[in-house]
């Protein structure tokens, strides 16, 4: 048996392959519709020094009530109250929520064709005198189909790289074109529902303004409260006592003959 031998065979191809990619991308949005409904009341005919007396309350800090741009707000079951200094007015809103989402699905084809040169090698032994079968005939032929084999696996990969680029080139734009969908379905969903949400409301704002305006006393009362300690005081009274209990503020003292 002579020492065996080694063939190579290169094999080439030309490519000239059509690719085809569909490109699919999916978006959901979600939202929160309200419905809101408002009544406006001044408290014109509250006294002055409870309304400075609860004004200088709300600065200090009382739970429950947070300050935003146009006062002091307190929120409710149903919606919220706000009490706004400036002009010394309460304002009720009952809000009627509900949650919607949108949906775009955009699909593309995309197509091409790939053309180049791809070259693959592969090797096979050989001995001089055939031992075992192993003849350069059967090793050339080894060779040739272990490159045929290798050319067919670099097609298959050239061309899935080829159209991946091609999704991640054009990804981006298919997914804003499918959230453009989706909004477009979140805004008809919202014109949709927001009449109703807002004859919801509508229909809250009784309950909503018996507990906020329950809410708005109690703070009131601590107006009305220190306003009275502090004429009493100024006055001069004596025996001064304050109570409470529950949603009962009892307060007695004795100004002087």
């Amino acid at each position: 048996m002579c020492n065996p031998r080694r063939i190579e065979v290169t094999a080439t191809r030309h490519l000239a392959e059509a690719w085809t990619r569909e490109v699919q991308r999916a978006v959901r949005l979600s939202a929160l519709v309200n419905g809101e409904a408002r009544v406006r009341q001044s408290l014109a005919t509250v006294g002055a020094p409870a309304l400075d007396a609860l004004e200088e309350r709300l600065r200090a800090g009382i739970a429950g009530w947070e300050r935003f741009e146009g006062g002091y707000r307190h929120a409710v079951r149903g919606g919220y109250v706000e009490y706004r200094p400036d002009d010394q007015s309460l304002e009720i809103v009952a809000v009627a929520s509900e949650a919607i989402e949108g949906w775009g699905e955009v699909v593309v084809h995309l197509e091409g064709q790939l053309q180049e040169e791809i070259a693959a090698n592969a090797g096979a032994r050989y001995y001089d005198d055939g031992y075992g079968g192993r003849t350069q005939e059967v090793a050339e032929r080894e060779a040739r189909a272990g490159a045929e084999r290798e050319l067919d696996e670099q097609v298959r990969r050239r061309m899935r790289e080829v159209a991946e680029a091609a999704e991640a080139e054009h990804g981006d734009k298919v997914r804003s074109q499918a959230e453009a969908v989706a909004k477009n379905d979140l805004e008809r969903q919202r014109a949709a529902r927001a009449q109703a949400l807002e004859r919801q409301a509508q229909a809250d704002l009784t309950a909503v303004g018996a507990e906020a305006r329950l809410a708005f006393h109690r703070i009131l009362a601590l107006g009305y409260r220190d306003a009275l300690l502090a004429l009493a005081r100024a006055r001069g009274a004596s025996g001064i006592q304050c109570s409470e209990q529950g949603d009962s503020l009892e307060i007695e003292f004795t100004l002087p003959d």
